[in-house]
């Protein structure tokens, strides 16, 4: 992933709201089990190592919403070409000027959703992909997720909100500053 792209998941509206009776703002994620997870995973030789806890990434949102996975891929190939270096369901913005992906990732035995993602890759000022994107979650009432857990509605200023101070946010407005702070970490 590069610095500059912002990773933004899609979930069904109607499931978030179905388990919480109410939008909220923000859903748990759990980022220190995740990095157990992660370092577990990369130990191990067991590609169907799955995470052991609940949070936003891990609950199945998408299983209960009927959605056709061939029209949904038809939508996506108007707005992005596919990856030339994989059969599974991501789309890349290869030749082009700016960065940008989109992928699904279905359930073992393709029956539902399981992750719904894309990055928008924010050097790119003529919004084409970012809006495109917002349309098509817009039009199908789906909300969109930040990493951090944060919601917000399919368009420019609420996602806008989320961008801002993200990491990407923050290397493109001062990469040198960025960097110190990375380093500073350690």
């Amino acid at each position: 992933m590069a610095i500059n792209q912002f990773i933004t998941y899609i979930l069904p509206k109607k499931a978030i709201l179905a388990k919480f009776g109410e939008m909220p703002k923000q859903l748990e994620i759990k980022h220190s089990e995740w990095e157990k997870f992660w370092e577990k995973y990369t130990a191990s030789e067991n590609e169907d190592l799955e995470p052991d806890f609940e949070d936003a990434r891990t609950i199945n949102w998408w299983k209960e919403t009927k959605i056709d996975i061939t029209e949904l891929e038809r939508e996506i190939d108007k707005i992005i070409t596919r990856a030339s270096w994989t059969d599974d369901r991501i789309w890349k913005s290869e030749k082009a000027e700016f960065d940008h992906d989109v992928s699904i990732g279905l359930n073992k035995t393709n029956e539902f959703i399981e992750e719904f993602m894309f990055r928008t890759d924010l050097t790119d000022t003529t919004l084409t992909f970012l809006n495109s994107m917002l349309k098509l979650c817009k039009e199908n009432d789906w909300i969109l997720m930040a990493r951090n857990g944060n919601l917000c509605n399919p368009n420019l200023s609420d996602l806008g909100r989320l961008i801002k101070g993200s990491d990407a946010d923050r290397f493109l407005r001062n990469p040198t500053e960025f960097f110190n702070e990375l380093n500073n970490k350690k």
